[in-house]
């Protein structure tokens, strides 16, 4: 890891938004590092932004273990996939990192060619989901946006002591402030955010169709002449 040059090898980086993050800290913005420590994130409609997070410096990181990549991703073959862990091979570590680039570099690819930007949906979180996903990282090819905020909550490292404050810091002061003399606010800040973490939730177990978009991409990086099945889930093209 170097936090100077903002190389992260192999971690799922997050970083606060301006304004978002200090009022509801615990929601942000997601990216993701292949092995050289480049970033990736997804920012706009076909657009994958690469260097940095499109909303300044990494605060918090995770490192995927490569040993979790599952190897099947060389196949290509989308109907080999299976979201039970147990049909998942494990890799070494020198495998496992070609997988996670592998696997990076086919989402890339496939968003920069088909998926549409929305803030409350198909967002930075699914970019990485999917990354992970087309990887069968962990065995699993139904990762989504609340698995991942949950995980870099929990698992994730801060980068130094002051991203930390810039995270919270404001949010802190704000809120005592509020809960000391206005406490009605809070209430109503409480509201907006489970509201939030409700509509995520539902897009994320109900709307999104992660199998869908492995299967396409996998198809698609194998060269298939199939027709892309664009009918129904998120990211219509």
């Amino acid at each position: 890891m170097d936090v100077k040059r903002q190389s992260f090898p192999l971690c799922v980086v997050w970083c606060p938004i301006p304004v978002i993050t200090h009022l509801f800290p615990v929601i942000g913005h997601l990216g993701i590092c292949d092995s050289d420590g480049c970033v990736f994130d997804f920012l706009g409609p076909r657009f994958i932004h690469r260097g940095s997070l499109g909303f300044g410096d990494v605060a918090r990181f995770w490192r995927l273990d490569p040993k979790q990549w599952v190897s099947m991703v060389h196949l290509g073959d989308a109907e080999k996939i299976s979201s039970s862990s147990s049909s998942a091979s494990t890799t070494t570590d020198s495998s496992g990192i070609a997988l996670h680039d592998l696997a990076l570099r086919r989402s890339i690819r496939f968003f920069e060619q088909h998926e549409n930007y929305n803030l409350f949906g198909n967002n930075c979180h699914q970019f990485v989901a999917h990354a992970m996903n087309v990887g069968g990282f962990g065995g699993k090819v139904d990762w989504n946006m609340v698995h991942l905020a949950v995980l870099v909550l929990v698992k994730g490292q801060w980068t130094s002591g002051w991203a930390f404050l810039k995270t919270w810091g404001l949010f802190i002061v704000v809120a005592t402030v509020l809960i000391v003399f206005q406490w009605q606010i809070v209430i109503g800040f409480l509201a907006a955010f489970v509201a939030l973490a409700a509509w995520f939730a539902y897009y994320s177990f109900r709307i999104a169709n992660p199998t869908r978009k492995v299967f396409q991409t996998l198809n698609v990086a194998v060269g298939s002449t199939r027709e892309m099945d664009v009918t129904g889930g998120e990211g219509r093209t």
